[in-house]
């Protein structure tokens, strides 16, 4: 799970946080039908303004926090500190465990101006691909909860609740000025707490230049991305049956002993199939760590049999239906 760091907002969400809101009552006690038409239009212009943030300008920063992580299957906090800076116009990332062992995981990322689909879906960018895509707001009802507070910076609170039964409820609070996500959390479709993440510190002027040697327990990363797609792709070996409505196909590539791995995105939410030749019984069922969800299954095509594994941050129902729709090409 932890891994999903690389993305804008690495985490996600519940709904338990003061967000400041104040009610303007006009005369007679009602609001004008103009009030609340300008007040709907500030609302979605600030949406749009936010998401756009969040989608371009931290991958351009160079910045070092510390946060707490906490999931529904292990209530202890744990500590983590993140380094993040643009070294030769790429990413570079190192997310460190700051108890238990010494381990970090060391990410090197993808060159600065390189767009992926989930990002250029987050700035609504969906015209230019030539296809009938959902918008966000299609998808999610995106609210303003107001101003908040975290690790001492100044932040908005988003609320994006699914229109759908297919994906979770996420509260982001993101920094006015640099557009990372501050505080993240999710909740299921009955607003149970999945996982919470929150940043305590953050510093924009970390030196880079002198950073301690990589752990001895580390895992080393390498961004694989398709930057600025013009057009929606395909899987080029195996066809999904159904996807949940939103979702389009990001990218597929190969893992361990010939384990393909497709995967599919929103722009806010993700989710992996891992489709690998098997012999024998497949087991099938479903296993859960905090929000990363795990689905089974098997499919039999043209006599070989395959394990099934849906992978992501997402409803039981979303994955079981996705594993039960898979064929090949």
């Amino acid at each position: 799970m932890l891994t999903s760091i690389r993305s804008p907002f690495p985490f996600r969400f519940v709904s338990c946080f003061i967000a400041f809101v104040f009610f303007t009552f006009p005369a007679y006690g009602q609001e004008s039908q103009s009030d609340i038409s300008a007040g709907t239009v500030v609302q979605v212009d600030e949406v749009s303004r936010l998401l756009h943030k969040m989608a371009t300008v931290p991958q351009t920063l160079n910045y070092q926090g510390s946060f707490t992580y906490q999931h529904k299957d292990n209530p202890s906090l744990q500590s983590f500190r993140i380094i993040h800076w643009v070294e030769n116009g790429v990413e570079r990332e190192r997310l460190q465990h700051l108890n238990g062992p010494d381990r970090e995981f060391v990410r090197d990322g993808k060159a600065l101006g390189c767009d992926t689909l989930g990002n250029q879906l987050l700035q609504g960018k969906i015209s230019q691909f030539g296809a009938s895509l959902a918008r966000l707001d299609q998808l999610y009802k995106f609210e303003i909860r107001g101003p908040e507070r975290v690790a001492g910076r100044e932040a908005t609170a988003l609320l994006a609740i699914p229109l759908d039964q297919f994906r979770h409820s996420t509260l982001l609070t993101i920094d006015n000025e640099t557009g990372l996500v501050l505080k993240s959390w999710l909740v299921d479709e009955s607003a149970r707490p999945l996982e919470r993440y929150q940043f305590i510190d953050l510093d924009l002027s970390p030196d880079v230049t002198n950073l301690k040697p990589v752990a001895k327990l580390h895992r080393d990363a390498k961004a694989e991305t398709d930057c600025n797609p013009s057009a929606l792709k395909q899987p080029s070996t195996w066809k999904l049956g159904w996807v949940p409505p939103g979702f389009v196909f990001s990218g597929q590539r190969q893992v361990r002993q010939k384990i393909d791995m497709l995967m599919y995105t929103d722009g806010l939410t993700t989710f992996s199939v891992f489709i690998e030749q098997a012999e024998g019984a497949i087991p099938e069922g479903v296993a859960q760590r905090g929000a990363t969800l795990a689905v089974m299954d098997a499919l039999t095509y043209q006599d070989k049999t395959y394990r099934i594994t849906v992978v992501g941050e997402i409803p039981v129902i979303t994955a079981q239906k996705v594993a039960q729709n898979i064929g090949g090409i």
